[in-house]
Parts: structure tokens; sequence; C-alpha cells
């Protein structure tokens, strides 16, 4: 008996210790670059994040705008297509196209940029359209990459609401697709913006794929993106801007304390999206049991 219990506690302390080194993982590296960054990323806090060496502000505004329009696109195409497959489709062609989907979640973000530069960026210059580095190629890559997310997602959400609301609905005498529309996407909604929310959070942080079609602006010019809604002008991101980073700047220089900055912001701005996710969820968790407890 004694041995058995020696050897859960080895594996709980086990367990405690990776759990408690993928805390430490996080913490260190959030340190590192407050460490390093933190007289630009003062600076920001203090005077606006239009100061310091480069400013940041066009990057931060380029990244949420190419991750919103990305996720919009992914949302428009994901979730009819989660409604199909959870309650239209049969189930051969839904065991042969969610598996699909699985797969191309897993797809390297690189293959896709690299198809969205020739398929897309080059092919449109043969027809005089400008589309190298404008936010619509970009919108165009991230909404493929967000479409396996959202749909996988929202179709396993669409799947678990009851059966008894369906079949509530259906024998008051609503059809399939005003039961799906007025009572399924409703019951289905915290888990359909949690995917949302993490193909946006994803979205902000994809460097490989937005490096191909508008990432490497700032590789040749040190002039930030302007600031502008128009699709079809050029942009850039804070992801492409740390990857390029500027030829490799001597430690200590002001572009060097910036890249780390511009680091920290990033992960404050997934952060804070991870965060709605889990608050989302738990709300979601804890309507769940009101309803259990009530019936």
């Amino acid at each position: 008996m004694n041995g058995k219990l020696l050897k859960e506690n080895l594996v709980k302390a086990v367990l405690f210790l990776c759990a408690l080194s993928s805390i430490g993982i996080v913490f260190f590296i959030v340190i590192y670059m407050v460490y390093l960054g933190y007289p630009a990323i003062i600076n920001w806090f203090a005077y606006g994040f239009n100061s310091w060496a480069i400013p940041i502000l066009p990057y931060m505004f380029d990244s949420l705008y190419l991750a919103l329009g990305g996720t919009l696109l992914g949302v428009a195409i994901g979730i009819p297509c989660a409604i199909y497959l959870a309650e239209f489709a049969d189930a051969r062609l839904r065991n042969m196209v969610k598996p699909t989907l699985e797969v191309l979640n897993g797809f390297p973000s690189v293959i896709i940029g690299l198809l969205g530069y020739f398929l897309l960026c080059r092919q449109l210059g043969e027809f005089g359209i400008h589309a190298l580095y404008c936010a619509l190629v970009g919108w165009i890559v991230l909404g493929v990459m967000s479409l396996p997310l959202i749909a996988s997602v929202s179709e396993d959400s669409l799947r678990a609401v009851p059966q008894d609301l369906r079949e509530a609905s259906l024998g008051l005498g609503a059809t399939r697709w005003q039961t799906t529309i007025g009572v399924l996407l409703p019951g289905a909604s915290s888990g359909v913006l949690t995917a949302v929310l993490l193909a946006f959070a994803n979205a902000i942080g994809e460097t490989m794929a937005v490096i191909w079609v508008i990432g490497n602006l700032s590789l040749f010019s040190a002039t930030p993106p302007p600031i502008t809604l128009n699709p079809l002008q050029q942009t850039d991101s804070i992801t492409a801007f740390i990857a390029n980073a500027y030829h490799e700047p001597s430690a200590g220089s002001p572009i060097y304390i910036e890249l780390f900055a511009a680091g920290f912001m990033l992960f404050i701005m997934t952060a804070l999206t991870n965060l709605a996710v889990r608050a989302i969820t738990a709300r979601r968790n804890r309507t769940i049991a009101v309803r259990a407890n009530g019936a």
C-alpha cells in the first residue's frame, strides 16, 4: 500500500512540475520581452503608440484590420458550412468533409501564403491590379486559414445542442431552416463566438502567411504603413515587422528595443482575445449548469 501511495505521490509531483514549468516558461518569455523592450513600452503608454523609433500604431491597426477582415471572411463561409454539416448533410458527406476541415486546419501557413502570393498577387498583377502588400489579399489568405477552425468548432457546437430543442421546434410547426436559425444558432452561440474569437487570435499572430502576401513592406522601407480602411492600400503587420527585424539591428539600438516591445504588444493583443474566449466559455458552462439544476 505504501508503495502504491508513493508512486501516486511521485506521479502527482511530476505532473505538478510539468504544469508549473509551462507557467514558468510563459512568465519568463513575457518578463524577458518587458526587460528588453521596457523603454519603448513605457514611452508608448505614456505618450501614445505613435512615438519612439518607428511608430507602432500603424502596425497595430493593420494587424487588427487584417485579422478582422480575414475572420469575417472565414465567418461568412465557415458558419454556413457548419450549419449544413450539422443539420442538412448526410452522415457519409459529413464524415468525409469534417476530417478534411481538420486536416486543413493543421495545414502549414507558409504554404497557404505561398499559394496566395502566386495565385493572387502574381495573377492579379498580370491584369494590372497591384495586389501585392494590399489588405484584400491578406484577408483572403487569413480567411482561408480561419475557415477550418470556425467551421469545425461551430459544427461541434451546433450538434451539441440538445435534441429535445430540435424536436420541440419541429413539433410546433417550424421548418428545419427556421429551427436552425431560431433555435439551434442561439443555443450554440457561445461555441460559435468562441470559434470566431480563436480564429481572430490566430489571425493576429499569424506570420508566415501574411509575410508572403503583405508583410515584406517593412523589409524594404522604414516608413510605417498608412492607417487606412482602403483594402487595396499597401499595409503591414506587427508579426511581419518583427520577422523582418530590419536586417538584424544591433543590441540596445532603438529598433532592437522596439522589436521586443512590439512582441509584448502582440502578446497583450492575443492574450486579451484568449481571455475573452475563456470568459465566454465559463459563462456558457454556468448557463448549462443552471439549466441542468433547473431541470
